[in-house]
């Protein structure tokens, strides 16, 4: 385990488990796949969505990452 993920399992382990059995879905094969709103409000994603671009994220990254369309619907 390396200082970055070290920070992540102990942050797990203070979460309930999932229903697979797993606290970090990162390992959860059942896991849902796509783009997410990650439970941030509209503002707080578009917010997000242009820090990504400033770092140099192509919108096709984003669009696969985040859910911009759930959140503007939100």
């Amino acid at each position: 385990m390396t200082l970055s993920t070290a920070h992540r399992y102990r942050a797990t382990l203070r979460t309930p488990p999932l229903p697979c059995g797993h606290r970090d879905p990162i390992l959860c094969d059942t896991a849902p796949r796509g783009p997410s709103t990650y439970g941030l409000g509209a503002a707080e994603l578009h917010a997000e969505a242009d820090r990504c671009r400033a770092r140099g994220w192509t919108d096709a990254e984003i669009a696969e990452r985040l859910d911009l369309g759930a959140a503007t619907a939100a």
